[in-house]
């Protein structure tokens, strides 16, 4: 691996303004790079902070919600994408799962190290999958590890091509709570986390890069779950697993289930009852 030291994180308008030219890359055995990109002394601004805990409902506490710190990091990683030596095409690919470990919980004021790479190159059934992997570090310190899916359709990999595998029958639970997104979810969003994806902007902008039309923000989705169950001290982690997009306008049911260290909950289509994602908490603190 190489470390390549920059100076300022790019705002997410101006990776997606470059972000055309990344669409023609669909390589036979693509190789990821090596290079990981490191941002030093990263803070918290208060006005984007209070933007994000109102958007999604986060308590108004001391310390950065996991996602919020993603928020902030994730553009260093979606610049990794725009590099030459970066195979795959950065519009168009879709968001599989997070898995985020919080070893502790970063204080509003506290700065921090950002590292970003990509890795973990995988045949899928669909295409090709990889991580972009981020570590947040203050005082040399590890303080979260971030790992984020994606899968680019269409690309190849030599060797035995993997099934799509049966899909367990998805039986929704008792619901706890429910969301009414309307059409401007994604757009309200975007001006909060500075994610402009044409994938949740509009249903023209979505249906031209190959989706069903307008669909909500992943990261907006698990940030509204965490809001109410992410622990505020401790080592804890999270996962979770998108398996249907939420079309807007949407109507979600969800289910908030507590099991011995955590939560486990789950989101379906109201009306269909189609599974849109499980996230699952565990606090290692207890």
């Amino acid at each position: 691996m190489s470390a390549q030291i920059v100076t300022e994180i790019p705002s997410m308008a101006s990776v997606y303004a470059k972000a055309a030219k990344t669409l023609g890359r669909k390589p036979k055995n693509p190789v990821l790079p090596s290079t990981v990109l490191v941002f030093q002394g990263a803070k918290a601004d208060p006005v984007k902070l209070g933007e994000f805990r109102r958007a999604v409902g986060a308590p108004m506490n001391s310390v950065l919600p996991s996602l919020y710190v993603h928020s902030l990091a994730f553009p260093l990683a979606m610049s990794l994408m725009l590099r030459d030596d970066f195979p795959l095409p950065l519009l168009g690919m879709i968001h599989l799962t997070n898995h985020v470990e919080v070893l502790a919980p970063i204080g509003e004021d506290e700065a921090f190290d950002i590292e970003v790479r990509s890795e973990n190159l995988r045949a899928h059934a669909k295409g090709v999958t990889c991580d972009l992997a981020v570590r947040i570090i203050v005082d040399g310190k590890d303080r979260m590890l971030l790992r984020s899916t994606f899968l680019a359709k269409g690309v190849k990999l030599d060797g035995e091509k993997p099934s799509h595998g049966e899909r367990s029958v998805f039986e929704a639970p008792v619901r706890t709570a429910h969301w009414s997104l309307d059409a401007g979810t994604g757009r309200r969003w975007a001006k909060v986390a500075g994610d402009y994806n044409p994938i949740h902007l509009s249903g023209l902008s979505a249906k031209a890069l190959g989706m069903p039309g307008a669909i909500a923000h992943g990261i907006y989705m698990a940030a509204r779950v965490l809001s109410g169950i992410e622990p505020a001290t401790g080592s804890y982690s999270w996962n979770i697993e998108f398996k249907t997009p939420v079309v807007l306008p949407a109507s979600v049911d969800l289910a908030f289930e507590p099991t011995v260290g955590g939560y486990v909950v789950n989101a379906w289509h109201a009306r269909k009852g189609k599974p849109h994602f499980t996230l699952e908490l565990s606090n290692s603190s207890k």
